[in-house]
């Protein structure tokens, strides 16, 4: 269903939050998967991968961390325009309509609201693949 060499990134503060994205995410078949603690670590994996080569293709990105904000990263990738369509989708607590607009402006793909299961993960990566990639799903 997914193209299972997709690079993925990967971004929460939560170490439980990360293995438990990374770990449905390997159960769906994905293989390339890299995780980043924080904003500034994810924008240096994002400009690795970027110069390597082999760039990041989907970002699943917590909207509140300490120091600058899912949000914040989110506005960082998009001033890129080799970025300007990579399916970025935040997950987060937040109901604050005031950031889901902002992050609808800045152009995220879509969200995933904690607490959530696998079920919400795969529904929300199929909506964000479709859109960004659809000659990859079956």
């Amino acid at each position: 269903m997914f193209r299972s060499d997709t690079h993925i990134l990967v971004v929460d503060d939560s170490i439980n939050i990360r293995r438990i994205v990374v770990d449905h995410l390997q159960k769906l078949g994905f293989s390339k998967i890299v995780a980043a603690e924080n904003t500034a670590e994810a924008l240096e994996k994002l400009k690795s991968y970027k110069q390597s080569g082999s760039p990041i293709q989907l970002v699943l990105s917590d909207l509140n961390m300490p120091g600058p904000s899912g949000l914040d990263f989110l506005k960082e990738v998009r001033k890129d325009p080799q970025y300007q369509a990579l399916p970025f989708i935040l997950i987060t607590t937040e109901s604050e309509k005031g950031a889901v607009i902002e992050a609808a402006v800045n152009g995220v793909s879509g969200y995933i609201v904690k607490p959530f299961n696998a079920d919400t993960l795969t529904k929300r990566l199929k909506e964000a693949y479709r859109k960004h990639y659809p000659e990859g799903l079956n």
